[in-house]
């Protein structure tokens, strides 16, 4: 029994989907993923078979995630690359079930092209129609920054029209590509954090935030009373005006900020920074936050999922439409606040009135894996 799973190569997208790999391979499943070299490591120690995409000159540019218009296009390009090979492979592998993230529409290309039941795994707040809470969020905050790629439809155009000639695919309008619904969609964070989650059907379900259950965390922490965990993400992290004004109001202050900054570390330990603001490459995100008083974010679901099950307030930050769509959901479930530019300000009043809230730490911990592959089971029958 063998479920082939279709990454988006993005630790966002990854991450998360690892416990589902683990679930699928204790109940005897074999998984055979495909990523980009980058994840080799740690898709193999999730029990998977790893196999690499075959992208030719394409660069899976993750940055681009804010852009929709230049993300559809790598994705259909991509498509038009890949699927000669991955419909091969995948009928030489003759899975029971095919596996793929939202984003993968090359997944559900294969899917249908072979005829084999498929689901989707939405690591984001997907919009499954105009006519929804999730789209109008999305147009606040992606609309002013979209309209600017109008000029690239023309390729977009070119595109789809190569793959409906070549392949059976049912729907390739932008929004079908970039959300591929499937007959089973399932969502790895809590239903509270999703615009349209009370009306979503039975062919919708909510996992819970798997994130957090990845093992192998590696990196620096801080004990400190007053710790201040702050992360942009592994994505949009470098802007140097965040980190200035993060300096100019904590420098000096009686909390200590352990600032994580993946690839930016280089550039960023060039600035000054005081003794009370320590600038490392990673932390290990799960023991800080069990120390930490309050998690500076931009507003990744993974990051926030996790930081509400540690009960740790966020200030999120957001650096992208889709961070920013987030932070009005996580703000209305209670867990944090959207940063409206007075850090220290927005920190200090959320560190001394913010209280604990069982019912939200209960509600971001539960992930039910025995029922998810009940759901699984059922549908593939």
């Amino acid at each position: 029994m063998t479920v082939v799973f279709y990454t988006t190569p993005a630790h966002g997208h990854i991450n998360p989907a690892l416990p589902i790999i683990s679930s699928f391979i204790d109940k005897g499943y074999e998984v055979v993923a495909y990523s980009t070299e980058e994840f080799k490591n740690i898709i193999e120690n999730s029990g998977a078979v790893f196999k690499s995409y075959e992208n030719g000159d394409i660069t899976f540019d993750t940055s681009v995630g804010s852009e929709l218009v230049p993300l559809t296009n790598l994705i259909l390009k991509f498509s038009l690359y890949a699927l000669p090979t991955l419909i091969r492979e995948a009928k030489e592998i003759s899975p029971v079930l095919i596996m793929h993230d939202t984003l993968a529409f090359w997944g559900r290309a294969v899917a249908e092209n072979i005829d084999i039941p498929a689901f989707s795994v939405n690591t984001i707040q997907t919009v499954y129609g105009m006519n929804t809470n999730t789209f109008r969020i999305y147009s606040r905050n992606f609309a002013l920054h979209t309209a600017g790629q109008v000029f690239q439809l023309g390729t977009t155009a070119k595109y789809r029209n190569s793959l409906k000639k070549l392949y059976h695919i049912k729907n390739t309008d932008m929004l079908s590509v970039l959300m591929n619904r499937e007959g089973l969609n399932v969502f790895t964070f809590p239903r509270c954090m999703h615009p349209d989650g009370d009306t979503l059907g039975k062919d919708c379900f909510f996992l819970g935030a798997t994130s957090r259950l990845r093992s192998g965390a590696k990196g620096d922490t801080l004990e400190s009373d007053n710790l201040i965990y702050v992360s942009l993400g592994t994505v949009f992290n470098k802007s140097t005006a965040f980190y200035k004004k993060l300096i100019k109001e904590f420098e000096g202050t009686h909390y200590r900020l352990l600032v994580s900054c993946g690839g930016n570390y280089e550039k960023l330990s060039k600035m000054h920074f005081p003794h009370n603001i320590v600038l490392t490459r990673f932390a290990n995100q799960t023991v800080v936050l069990s120390r930490a008083k309050l998690f500076i974010t931009a507003g990744g679901m993974n990051s926030i999922c996790e930081a509400a099950a540690a009960g740790v307030p966020c200030l999120i930050v957001p650096q992208q439409g889709e961070q920013a769509a987030n932070a009005e959901m996580f703000e209305t479930a209670g867990g944090g606040f959207k940063s409206h530019g007075k850090l220290y300000e927005e920190s200090n009043h959320i560190i001394t009135t913010f209280q604990r809230n069982e019912k939200l730490i209960k509600t971001f911990s539960t992930v039910d894996f025995d029922k998810f592959i009940s759901v699984v089971e059922e549908y593939i029958k």
